[in-house]
């Protein structure tokens, strides 16, 4: 059963059509009916506060550009916004795809994003996670999405590929495609070890129904579940606690893991802590970065190392890229880490390098 609300994009491109704005200021409403006007655009006003603009095949690009430049970011995200094709004019039914109009700009502007999402365009990097005190050993492989425009060889990288997914209101369809295509290259890439896989919770309601396709890849595939990590990442953006508490229990309950990212970035991932009992907790490269000369960080990263392992919660520490701070992590007893110094992600996965010593 195909899922309408995350398997299906809905293009702006209706062609021949009308686009519908209704601009939280009057003042805005004005000025955006006279410099329109002085453009040439055909518009109307159907009701009191709400803009009609007539559009012509292959209108939407430019205007899309010119409302970016005319209107401030403020009046962009408080505009509400209907695009409907051909002469049908807005009723009641098409209230469901009234959207801001940041969201609608952003979607006309990002045809790449959905041809990556659509085709499944999405190639995965692997960075191994190691045992602290036998580098050599791989204990998991993070992946790492990386988008890939159809047609062409450049990789797009994941900040820019979540920052225009959040803006067009995409996270979802991304999010989805993501989970089951790090399954679906860990299995091809034939890895036995553990992967760890990052889920934003945000974009999952209902996890019986948004995760059942991330399951059923699984076991198409014939994959052990228990090998496969999800990580809750931009924990500090999670307001609905029970409810990602429901998703950790869905993984759960289908045999997956659970980690928990940046652990000690701000006060919502300590407080998931205790409401998740994940498997393994996670230090960024942000407490990880020159760990061996900061002694105030050192005292904040030891108690939280002693509190997961009074958990039983197993550590890991993201970035680690110097000989010196992998010293430090490994006196402190932390299970884990993963960072340059033993090796970039890549595919196929990489073998990590076990450092000289430079003594």
């Amino acid at each position: 059963m195909t899922c309408q609300d995350c398997q299906v994009i809905e293009r702006c491109d209706p062609g021949p059509g009308r686009l519908y704005l209704a601009p939280f200021l009057s003042h805005t409403l004005k000025a955006l009916h006279k410099h329109l006007q002085a453009r040439g655009h055909p518009v109307q006003h159907p009701s009191e506060g709400v803009l009609e603009i007539h559009l012509d095949s292959g209108d939407l690009q430019p205007l899309a550009q010119w409302l970016r430049d005319q209107l401030s970011e403020a009046e962009i995200r408080d505009c509400q916004a209907v695009l409907l094709a051909g002469d049908q004019p807005f009723g009641i039914a098409h209230l469901p795809r009234t959207q801001s109009l940041y969201a609608l700009l952003a979607r006309a502007c990002g045809g790449w994003l959905m041809d990556i999402i659509e085709t499944e365009s999405l190639v995965f990097h692997f960075q191994p996670i190691v045992h602290t005190r036998r580098p050599d050993q791989v204990f998991a492989y993070e992946s790492l999405m990386r988008g890939q425009i159809p047609g062409e060889s450049a990789l797009i990288y994941p900040d820019r590929l979540l920052e225009q997914a959040r803006a067009a209101r995409l996270l979802f369809q991304l999010d989805r495609v993501a989970r089951i295509n790090a399954i679906r290259q860990a299995t091809g890439h034939d890895i036995r070890c553990n992967i760890f896989i990052n889920f934003n919770p945000t974009t999952i309601y209902d996890p019986a129904y948004c995760l059942r396709t991330t399951l059923s890849e699984a076991h198409r595939l014939g994959a052990d579940p228990t090998r496969f990590v999800f990580e809750v990442v931009e924990t500090e953006a999670v307001s609905d606690t029970a409810n990602l508490r429901r998703i950790v229990d869905f993984y759960r309950e289908a045999g997956f893991r659970v980690a928990l990212d940046d652990l000690g970035a701000g006060y919502a991932s300590l407080n998931l802590l205790a409401e998740l009992r994940p498997d393994f907790v996670k230090f960024d490269r942000a407490m990880v970065k020159g760990i061996d000369q900061d002694p105030f960080r050192q005292k904040v990263l030891t108690k939280l190392i002693e509190m997961a392992g009074e958990l039983n919660i197993a550590t890991i520490a993201e970035g680690v890229e110097t000989r010196a701070e992998w010293d430090w992590l490994r006196g402190q007893q932390v299970d884990y880490v993963q960072g340059y110094l033993f090796a970039r992600p890549a595919t196929p996965p990489p073998a990590p390098e076990v450092p000289e010593d430079p003594r």
